[in-house]
């Protein structure tokens, strides 16, 4: 099982030389990452790319198929190999070898500020499975700029299929997929929000509905509606809670 991980930490090097004085750090970061998992749905964990295990993992189910916090932390990337689908792997560890090559590509000043996410399958029993949503940022740098903390997000995703593997720089509205046909990442076109639905989007925020909305900006509901299907087709959005949340995200708004 041991040689089977090793892609999962490809290309990171062997050994990232932290000091076991530097874990006072990591503690700030569990504890950190477990108010977090109080305040939300989302299942949390930390991934410690020095020791190759989970530093912390929350309590939400949806992760943890069934196992302990305790059971998962001791597994590290070795749970994966039991929850994740066999076909699925091979996928899952393309991805992590992608995004690092991408992470390593980039300057270290912008190292922290990228997000990977991505959905895959894991099986909460033989007969059931979930897709779910998985995000993973840098927390904690080492001293040569290689990623040593992770804090990984676990929602449901609402795809019905495994998806886009996208990179986001949190400094800008740059975004870059990943292709698996040409082993390569691409940039996304810059989303350009008019001013018109940007006005849509903050009164949204506020809660008011299509008339209101209409009549805040002089405008006939069904133009609002308009207005609101051109932005979901944008930001890929199924309803406009959702297209608040990426455009906010994105900082578009």
């Amino acid at each position: 099982m041991q040689q089977e991980q090793k892609p999962f930490f490809s290309p990171l090097p062997n050994n990232l030389q932290i000091n076991e004085s530097e874990y006072v750090k990591a503690e700030i970061c569990i504890t950190m990452a477990d108010a977090i998992a109080r305040t939300t749905n989302n299942s949390v964990y930390i991934i410690d790319y020095n020791r190759k295990n989970f530093l912390y993992v929350s309590s939400n189910p949806l992760f943890l198929c069934g196992r302990t916090t305790k059971e998962v932390k001791e597994k590290g990337y070795g749970f994966y190999f039991e929850v994740v689908p066999p076909e699925e792997i091979h996928k899952l560890m393309e991805i992590n070898e992608a995004g690092f090559r991408f992470y390593y590509e980039q300057p270290s000043e912008k190292r922290l500020a990228l997000t990977i996410e991505y959905d895959f399958h894991i099986c909460t029993s033989q007969r059931h499975k979930h897709l779910i949503h998985h995000k993973l940022t840098p927390i904690l740098l080492s001293d040569k700029g290689d990623i040593w903390l992770a804090l990984c997000t676990v929602s449901l995703s609402p795809n019905k299929d495994s998806g886009e593997v996208l990179v986001s720089d949190n400094t800008c509205t740059d975004r870059y997929v990943y292709s698996f046909k040409g082993k390569r990442w691409r940039k996304q076109p810059e989303i350009i929000l008019s001013e018109r639905e940007k006005e849509i989007l903050q009164l949204s925020v506020k809660g008011l509905s299509n008339v209101e909305i209409g009549e805040s900006l002089y405008i006939d509901a069904n133009t609002v509606k308009f207005h609101k299907k051109k932005l979901f087709e944008k930001l890929h959005a199924e309803n406009i809670t959702e297209a608040v949340g990426i455009a906010a995200y994105l900082r578009l708004i």
